[in-house]
């Protein structure tokens, strides 16, 4: 049996240490065996073998099985931990290559290139035997990774978004656009993406209003938003679009609600998002916020006809208590609401995410997003202020 010289120690090569090595590295067990039994056949008539040779056996039988690969540094006799630690605010957990995943997803990556390189980073560490960390040496580790792998731009990203997650001030995402456009799909998505505890719909908000304020008192409120103008007062009947004026007039008492639960996030120092076909900027007054929160507006749209008919079957599939019948017998007044919108959105400088085309809207409205964040607060100037403040 061959034995590994390593400085003063003598370890017997084990053919199942190499095994558990590799697997702890993502090789599947078949692959792992296969190269230990590689290794063991070309150790069979070898005495003491140097720690180099022993890594760069391995390293050569990896590369021709398997080509290039992350394996780290080989030292499979040298017992790695099992697990990582990061500590927070005087607060442990352990790492979870999930949550790194997520965390640098923001920066623009697949969700399986993200997952692989947390992955790697995990290994990384592993290898240096690290069995702690705190969250802003793994923020810097991470980042030094980006830079050097995938560019500055992804690293600033990354760094972007952990500062605010660290340090930054509560995040509003208003998601508007008018309906089956996919507001709640993206909400929920970026919710669980962006670790944001609070979706709130405006036709939640909607509803608890319609309990409160009758029909007589408020009419338009009661309708759908494609249909309120059928309830504005006869003195109304001669308005140029009846459909945009009920529209309005049941947006501008649901925005009532919608200021409410914002003031609330912003007071108790929680991010919201916030979706919904009533979002209207001139309703809303982000500006009245930008002190205390960051806050990042978003339009969803649907191009044409087609794609609203596939959404609301769709929709109806998922949600048999919402038939698509409904939907397509008011799609005039859909489309005219979206027109609405996209103008308003323009007009305001809202950016506008075409559902029907991007393939994946929810790592653009994350990079739209992480634009207003760098707007708002400026990353480089929110760095260096929390260094001259001793924050880390």
């Amino acid at each position: 049996m061959a034995t590994i010289v390593d400085g003063k120690n003598r370890i017997p090569f084990m053919r199942g240490m190499l095994i558990h090595y590799l697997i702890q590295r993502g090789f599947e067990h078949e692959d792992a065996s296969t190269i230990a039994n590689s290794a063991r056949e070309a150790l069979r008539t070898a005495g003491n073998v140097r720690k180099k040779d022993m890594v760069k056996l391995v390293r050569e039988l990896i590369y021709k099985q398997h080509g290039e690969c992350d394996v780290g540094d080989l030292v499979f006799w040298e017992r790695l931990p099992t697990s990582i630690t990061i500590d927070r605010n005087g607060k442990s957990h352990p790492l979870s290559k999930d949550r790194l995943g997520r965390d640098i997803q923001v920066t623009g990556m697949a969700p399986d290139t993200a997952y692989q390189i947390a992955r790697t980073l995990e290994n990384r560490l592993l290898d240096q035997r690290r069995q702690r960390i705190h969250v802003s040496e793994l923020a810097e580790f991470t980042t030094s990774y980006l830079s050097e792998e995938y560019g500055e731009q992804q690293a600033q990203r990354f760094r972007l978004w952990h500062d605010w997650r660290e340090h930054g001030k509560p995040l509003i995402i208003l998601i508007g656009g008018a309906s089956g456009v996919g507001k709640t799909s993206l909400a929920i998505t970026l919710a669980n993406l962006l670790s944001i505890p609070r979706v709130v719909a405006t036709d939640d908000i909607r509803q608890t209003m319609r309990l409160m304020l009758s029909t007589e008192l408020m009419p338009t409120l009661h309708p759908s938003s494609y249909t309120a103008g059928d309830a504005l007062p006869d003195s109304c009947a001669a308005e140029e679009d009846p459909v945009i004026s009920g529209f309005r007039e049941q947006a501008r008492v649901v925005a009532v609600g919608v200021r409410a639960i914002i003031a609330r996030c912003i007071e108790e120092n929680t991010s919201v998002i916030i979706d919904g076909v009533h979002l209207l900027p001139e309703l809303i007054d982000l500006d009245a916020h930008a002190t205390k929160a960051c806050c990042a507006p978003l339009t969803l749209a649907l191009s044409n006809h087609e794609a609203f008919e596939m959404r609301f079957a769709e929709r109806a599939r998922q949600a048999p208590e919402r038939p698509v019948h409904r939907y397509l017998a008011n799609l005039e007044n859909i489309m005219r609401i979206q027109d609405y919108i996209l103008t308003e959105s323009k007009a305001h400088g809202i950016p506008v995410i075409e559902t029907s085309t991007d393939d994946d809207a929810a790592n653009t409205a994350v990079m739209l997003i992480g634009d207003h964040l760098d707007a708002q607060t400026g990353s480089s100037g929110q760095a260096g202020a929390k260094k001259k403040s001793g924050k880390s």
